[in-house]
């Protein structure tokens, strides 16, 4: 089968900011020329001066950080605190995330309207496990001022044990799209557009829990360009878009 490469002048690139414009995409099509070479069909996008320069593109290497899990959990407040006495709420757990936690273990809860707050996990309880296939965990947590009323959900968050060293890259090098996450790893003289399976975010960093080993290169931003161009090329100016993030995604 013939290589298809696809070519567009500097000057256009401005162009592909517009995600779902037709008139844009036809513009850079019309104005192809021989100038820059960006991409090639089954290895990516040209890793060359011009495209870095034409991109601002710079490169990261995949390193190995400790980070700390954090487990969100939806929690039902089922009796109410008042002075002296804590609130309490129930959490349903798997068997495998039962087994990362124990009693005792502080937390953090949060409810719509309320700002966060501190608290215990108290009991682990296996019994449902044979009706509900689930673990119950018992929360409690003070609220004198009577601030969540019995049956509201709260979100519970659990930090799971000590720091562990995990691969992370930026959060700007992690490219959303519909159907998963991709960095755009350096492949020789192209990056190519590689499947992760993201983990924990902290402090500006995402964790890399399958796709990319330490030391390897990615992009560090301007994915969402390198993604433009290579959608471009190969479908023809189809809905670009990468998926936005949501405030507070991961």
């Amino acid at each position: 089968m013939k290589t298809k490469f696809v070519w567009f002048l500097p000057l256009v690139a401005a162009a592909l900011a517009g995600c779902n414009s037709k008139p844009a995409i036809a513009e850079v099509r019309e104005k192809q020329s021989d100038s820059v070479k960006l991409f090639e069909e089954g290895k990516g996008v040209w890793f060359s001066d011009e495209t870095k320069k034409l991109f601002s593109l710079e490169t990261v290497e995949v390193s190995e950080k400790p980070m700390q899990h954090h487990m969100e959990k939806t929690a039902q407040v089922y009796r109410t605190g008042r002075e002296g006495v804590p609130a309490s709420a129930m959490v349903l757990l798997s068997s495998k995330e039962a087994n990362e936690l124990k009693a005792g273990q502080p937390l953090t809860l949060k409810g719509r309207n309320t700002p966060e707050t501190s608290g215990v996990l108290v009991r682990l309880d296996n019994q449902a496990q044979h009706v509900l296939g689930e673990v119950e965990g018992l929360v409690e947590f003070d609220d004198a001022q009577q601030r969540y009323p019995a049956g509201e959900f709260v979100t519970v968050t659990f930090t799971n044990g000590n720091a562990k060293p995990v691969f992370v890259v930026p959060e700007s090098a992690l490219l959303t799209a519909a159907d998963g996450s991709y960095v755009y790893a350096v492949n020789g003289s192209h990056l190519t557009r590689t499947r992760v399976k993201r983990g924990e975010t902290s402090g500006g960093l995402v964790e890399i829990e399958d796709g990319l080993y330490t030391g390897d290169l990615v992009a560090a931003q301007g994915v969402e360009s390198l993604w433009l161009v290579e959608l471009s090329a190969i479908k023809g100016g189809a809905p670009c878009c990468p998926v936005p993030k949501k405030n507070g995604e991961k």
